[in-house]
Parts: structure tokens; sequence; C-alpha cells
């Protein structure tokens, strides 16, 4: 009877494992660039969390097993050394078994880069995404956001030739050196949708140009005005409106005062719908998505990190933010989705001292 119920559930663990590895199989055949983004065995997966799960389960019964026909022959005798060898063995495989999988979920393919807190996702074509503009970029606009990030976790690289008697001689027999940034594959459709797209997003919030006006569709600022990332105002009712990634409803716009001193529109970001593991993917290494873990917001728009919701007193906790990009409509940047905006880290003024809404409502007076 023991038998057949650990046969039944070594069988469970086979189902739930191979419904994972069905399920995987589905994820990666949806999104071919999947692998890339990936480690070896990530726990957060909920199909790789189906696999392991499944396989422990499996391993339990087995050992289960074993226990139970080792206690049934009094494997190694009945004496000291039989207990011991009876007592020690099967904790030993579960402790190697258990190690291997701990292993596996630390390991990272070699190929991705998880160095950086910015991510750099899969391809993604106009075709993909109806709502990118038809009208084609501007030259700065499609190339910037490019070439300006070289050197950078999603550089794409750029190519230094020199010629003469001291350079090295290449695979062709040419005398030439290179020097080389970091390479990434883009796409001529994934460049093009990337460069209408930031065209896109620069022309729909013009109108926001002036703060007041942002303030009046009902954008609200949560945060200060920030070195490098500006102060975000954020509008609710676009974080799950069914449009992600919409040049006409971009969830934050971004401003600052640390230009000229006044309160200027430098760009805006865009949130995934739902929080998750996986960032969205649109232009495949262009794209540049981050999020951020243990936030407290409070009144006056400002936030910090707390190491729990405890810590976050009279405020509002985030334990986990979606996942967020960046798009600067502003030239002088190192690129449209770089993740800061350089010319105010910390930029020629001080960043402001009071809210926007607060400071227009006491000139007004």
């Amino acid at each position: 009877m023991k038998y057949r119920a650990l046969w039944g559930a070594a069988v469970g663990g086979l189902a739930i494992h191979f419904l994972g590895l069905g399920w995987d199989v589905y994820r990666h055949s949806s999104d071919s660039t999947l692998a890339q983004r990936e480690d070896v065995l990530s726990l957060g997966n909920p199909s790789h969390l189906m696999i392991v799960v499944g396989m422990a389960i499996v391993a339990a019964s087995l050992l289960g097993m074993a226990a139970a026909w080792m206690a049934e022959r009094r494997l190694g005798g009945d004496g000291l050394p039989g207990a011991m060898v009876r007592g020690v063995s099967l904790p030993v495989i579960s402790i190697v078994a258990g190690g291997s999988i701990w292993l596996a979920s630390t390991a990272e393919d070699g190929s991705h880069d998880h160095g950086t807190t910015d991510h750099v996702h899969a391809p993604g074509t106009p075709e993909d995404h109806p709502h990118d503009s038809e009208g084609g970029p501007g030259t700065q606009d499609s190339a910037a956001f490019l070439v300006a990030r070289q050197g950078s976790a999603a550089g794409v690289a750029t190519h230094g030739h020199t010629n003469g008697a001291a350079a090295e001689e290449d695979s062709m027999g040419e005398g030439s050196a290179h020097t080389h940034g970091i390479e990434v594959a883009v796409s001529g459709e994934q460049f093009l949708a990337a460069g209408k797209f930031a065209a896109a997003v620069k022309e729909k919030t013009a109108k926001y140009i002036d703060v007041r006006e942002a303030l009046t569709a009902g954008y609200v600022q949560i945060t200060p005005d920030l070195p490098g990332i500006a102060a975000h105002f954020i509008r609710s009712d676009y974080q799950r409106d069914g449009h992600e990634m919409d040049p006409e409803r971009p969830e934050v716009l971004l401003y600052s005062k640390r230009l000229d001193g006044n309160w200027r529109l430098l760009g805006a970001m865009f949130m995934a719908e739902s929080a998750g593991e996986t960032p969205p993917s649109y232009f495949g290494a262009v794209d540049v998505w981050h999020r951020h873990e243990n936030l407290c917001f409070t009144a006056g728009a400002q936030v910090r990190t707390t190491a729990s919701a405890a810590e976050c007193r009279g405020g509002v906790f985030v334990k986990a933010t979606a996942y967020q990009m960046h798009v600067w409509v502003e030239p002088g940047g190192t690129g449209v989705f770089a993740h800061d905006y350089a010319p105010i880290s910390p930029g020629a003024f001080a960043g402001a001292t009071q809210l926007a809404a607060s400071e227009l409502r006491a000139q007004v007076r």
C-alpha cells in the first residue's frame, strides 16, 4: 500500500514536470528571444518552477520508496553500521539533489548580460504594435538612441578603422585596426519601429510642454525633481487602461527645473500593464526597461527606499513597480531610451524645492 501511494505521488510529480515543460515550450515558441532574457533556471518563472517542483516530488517519492526498501531488507545489517548506512545515505542523496537544483537556479547563461539594472529585450516590429506612428523618424531621433548608447549594456557597436603600417592584419589580409563597442543585434524593422515610436512620443507629448497642461489633464507629481531622471508626474487612470506603450497615453511625464530654472518637459515614461518577472519587449535590444523595489511614497511627492511596509509610515509602500521605460524628447542625452538624462545630473540649476502645483498657485497670487 505504501509503495502504491508513493508511486502515485511520483506519477503526479511527473505530470507537473511535463506540464511545466510544455508551458515553457509554448512560451519560447511564442517569443523566440525569450531564451536571451532568461537564466538557465529561473524559479521566479512559473513554468520553470513547475518543472522543479515536479521533479522534487518525483525525487521525494523515489527516496521514500528507497527508504522503505532499505528498512524492509535491513540493508547493512541489524547493527550500528547498518543503521548508519540507512540513516545517512538518503539524506546525503537529498542534499546533493537539492544542491544541484540550487546551483542550476543561480547559474546564468553566458550569453546573457544581467550585470546592470537596465534590461534589454526582445524584438518587436511595427506590425506587432499598430499604435506606432506612421511618420518616419527624423535623422536625429532615429540614430541617437542607437549611436549614443555605445558602451552601455544595450549599446550598439561603432567601428573605428585605422589604416597604416602600424595596423594589425585582419582575417581578410587587409591592414586595419578595429575598435569595437558592444554589439547587439537590431533588425531594420526594430530600428524603424523604435524611431517611429520616439518621434510619435515627441509629437504627442508636445501639448504638455507647459506643466500646467499636464496638471489640468490629471497628471499628479509623485517624486521630487531628481537628478538624472527628473520629476515624475503620473496619470493613474492610464496604468491599467489596456494601452501599453501608447504615445497618446503616456503613464508618466518627466519634468525638471535643473536646466534653466523653469519647469521643462524632458520626456515620458511608459509602464507595463501588469507586474511580472519578464519585462515587455518592443524593439529588441533597443528598448531598455527597468523597475524599482521597496519604494515608499509620502506626502509632498517624496519617495525613498525602505526595507518593508512597516517602515513606510504614513505613506504608500510599493514592493515592486511594474517594468517601465524612459523616452526622452529633449536632445543632449545619452540616448532616447537611456535610463538617465545626463544634462540634469545634477544640471546647471538646483532641483525644484516646491511641488509644481504649489509653485504655480503661489505665482498666481
